[in-house]
């Protein structure tokens, strides 16, 4: 993994990186759009289609626009997914294949995913299926995507059984993070985008150390302090990513941190609990049981878990969902045939994957129901 300045892209941090034996750049900074219509040229010179979503060309049209001014192969009129998880069904996926094949799209084009992390998702996996294959350029417009799930090459659909559990790896060629397009973002939203940086910062010590610096210029939204987490947060994927691209030496397993108790409480309120909501609950369990197993010393995980929900401020959940959400264990992509198995930590940036049982994984999540 190299850092370099571009001469191009002044006060903006980059990295390349290589997962599956594709070149990745990362871009992250306020104005990194700009780059866009002169990369994708340099990545596949036939036509890019974009896809979006209507909520965010309201909201981010102006600046999409000026990004892709002159991008010649840029088809001027994106492909519009639904908003949110309803983009993730095999309905929607069918009728954005048709659309990018009706479009003309040819193997030496590519796919510009401009949303957040259920765009990137679905627009990922059509790039992956259609023509056997096409680039996909990531350019996401929310924290939680900018900070995780736009880096690493998952695509996905749900299924009635679970959410993610149809889907490819397919990495992008580029992922452009311009924090101009985070400023819109809900209190709400924002919150749950800064649940992956922490779980970032809880996989990396020395993130993890600066972390505190860090937490109340984050929550104001600070666009230094979110330029560098988020960079940090994606160094810290790129290289697991680089190391184990498509989970066959088990490496990224320990990016699922929070994440099976975050996707069973998902499922539980039927996806209205944001994905980062429930990531925050799902880290405050992971370090209740790392400390319960001996593995993080109590202390320590207690001060970490006050600065998870300070940070993070988790929602109450319902009555229904705490009675509910341990069932929907049983999804869970990291089970297998003897049963559960969690990220647990031995410390920050010192994960192990463990094997548990739903009771405790229930007994784990330190939470009163609500209303």
């Amino acid at each position: 993994m190299s850092s370099r300045r571009r001469p191009d892209a002044p006060g903006l941090r980059t990295f390349r990186f290589t997962a599956a034996g594709a070149g990745c750049e990362v871009v992250v900074g306020e104005g990194a759009l700009r780059l866009l219509a002169g990369a994708l040229p340099r990545i596949a010179p036939g036509r890019w289609i974009v896809v979006s979503s209507a909520p965010v060309l309201a909201f981010q049209g102006g600046l999409l626009r000026e990004a892709l001014e002159g991008a010649a192969s840029v088809d001027p009129e994106p492909v519009l997914v639904p908003d949110g998880e309803a983009a993730k069904t095999w309905a929607s996926l069918g009728k954005l294949l048709s659309e990018l094949a009706r479009r003309g799209l040819t193997r030496d084009g590519g796919v510009v995913a401009i949303g957040g992390g259920t765009v990137g998702d679905v627009a990922g996996l059509a790039a992956s299926l259609v023509l056997r294959g096409v680039p996909v350029v990531q350019a996401p417009t929310t924290l939680l995507a900018a900070s995780d799930s736009a880096l690493g090459g998952k695509t996905a659909v749900n299924l009635a059984f679970g959410k993610n559990l149809a889907g490819t790896f397919h990495h992008p060629r580029l992922v452009c993070v311009d924090t101009r397009l985070l400023a819109s973002l809900s209190d709400r939203d924002h919150r749950s985008g800064l649940a992956e940086v922490v779980k970032s910062a809880l996989l990396s010590s020395p993130f993890w150390k600066r972390l505190p610096a860090l937490a109340a210029p984050l929550a104001s939204r600070d666009p230094g302090a979110l330029a560098e987490a988020i960079h940090a947060s994606l160094r810290m994927k790129a290289r697991v990513v680089s190391a184990d691209p498509d989970e066959a030496r088990g490496l990224r397993h320990s990016l699922n941190l929070g994440h099976t108790v975050a996707h069973a409480l998902e499922g539980a309120s039927g996806y209205r609990l944001r994905h980062g909501e429930a990531v925050a609950w799902g880290l405050l369990a992971a370090l209740r049981l790392s400390a319960a197993r001996g593995l993080f010393p109590e202390r320590a995980a207690e001060r970490a878990g006050r600065l998870v929900e300070e940070l993070l401020v988790p929602p109450l959940l319902s009555r229904k969902v705490c009675r509910t959400w341990s069932s929907h264990l049983g999804s869970d992509k990291k089970r297998d045939r003897h049963g559960l198995r969690e990220i647990l930590l031995a410390g920050p940036g010192a994960p192990r994957l463990e094997r548990v049982t739903a009771e405790e994984l229930a007994g784990s999540l330190p939470v009163e129901a609500g209303g």
